[in-house]
């Protein structure tokens, strides 16, 4: 599996504001839905990554989200920050930070997930249905 994007490249400038745009191929079979999370792999914060976005329930047909539909028309979680949906990334003046934008081929067409769940509940639901994965990083200043 595949994931790319046309809003920026690998290690790329991330778009301000709105969601980018997350495309993916090579869809293996027997994938009955996908699932997305962003994470911010050098938040200060300890205890491990930053949510700043978590999607369930995508259909293995759909083959992207476009720019912007964090805005609506996903089942998306509540991300770190505690409100639903794409939480974009502060530019930092310290330090660069990266971004993981990873899509997860599942073999279950919707994980048991709580209403406003997390990208930990996200993980833990598909935990032993993942068929396969793969992974985009961008940043939030220029490389």
């Amino acid at each position: 599996m595949k994931l790319t994007s046309t809003s920026f490249r690998e290690y790329g400038l991330l778009p301000a504001g709105l969601s980018p745009q997350l495309g993916w191929d090579e869809v293996p079979a027997g994938t009955e839905s996908l699932a997305l999370v962003c994470m911010d792999a050098d938040a200060p914060a300890g205890g491990g990554d930053l949510f700043h976005w978590c999607v369930a329930d995508i259909p293995p047909s759909r083959p992207a989200i476009e720019a912007g539909a964090a805005e609506g028309g996903l089942r998306q979680g509540r991300n770190d920050f505690g409100h639903i949906g794409y939480h974009a990334p502060s530019r930092s003046p310290e330090q660069a930070h990266h971004y993981i934008f990873r899509i997860y081929a599942l073999d279950v067409a919707r994980p048991e997930l709580p209403d406003g769940f997390t990208g930990t509940d996200l993980l833990n639901a598909i935990y032993g249905h993942i068929i396969d994965e793969a992974q985009l990083i961008g940043a939030d200043t220029q490389p």
